[in-house]
């Protein structure tokens, strides 16, 4: 599953896994992920699903959400590709992550203390470094491809909750 996450999905850092069945599923993970450079991530990157589920929508398929966590190191990086075509949505919960992806996005800023409205998003060109802080969001449409990196001294980490749609009969997830 690991791997999946940063092969397919990171860029959209999206998680969203061919499914089956009847209805709706949720799946959790109570696990800890093994340490960083296993199971395909590069150094000093890890991720972990927490939450993972599907729900029949209209014919013929079913959409499917993940939460997941995100952790890189200070130096390491990570390329990202979305072949599901989930649309993603970041929120960095500690640290600085920068990002460059191949579209134009709007990054939401963390409101200042005392500040009744969040400032209006920022937009970013397609194929510019931006750098997401503490409590900064922003929303990768589906399909979308670039790299995240950690270029600060510190520990980053962030939440990622996508959202993809999956033919019907597209098999059962795998464990």
């Amino acid at each position: 599953m690991r791997r999946r996450f940063v092969v397919q999905s990171l860029a959209a850092l999206a998680l969203a896994p061919a499914v089956a069945g009847e209805g709706s599923q949720v799946l959790g993970q109570e696990a800890t992920p093994p340490a960083a450079g296993q199971d395909g991530l590069p150094e000093g990157v890890s991720a972990r699903v927490v939450a993972s589920g599907w729900v029949d929508i209209t014919s013929p398929g079913r959409a499917t959400m993940d939460l997941a966590r995100i952790a890189l190191a200070p130096g390491s990086s990570a390329p990202f590709g979305s072949e599901t075509g989930a649309a993603a949505l970041v929120y960095v919960a500690s640290g600085e992550l920068t990002f460059r992806v191949g579209v134009e996005v709007t990054v939401a800023r963390r409101p200042e203390p005392g500040t009744p409205t969040p400032p209006e998003p920022d937009a970013v060109e397609a194929e510019t470094d931006f750098v997401l802080r503490d409590g900064d969001s922003t929303l990768f449409p589906p399909g979308v491809v670039g790299e995240v990196r950690n270029d600060g001294s510190g520990d980053a980490a962030a939440w990622v909750v996508t959202l993809g749609l999956a033919a019907a009969d597209a098999g059962t997830p795998s464990p």
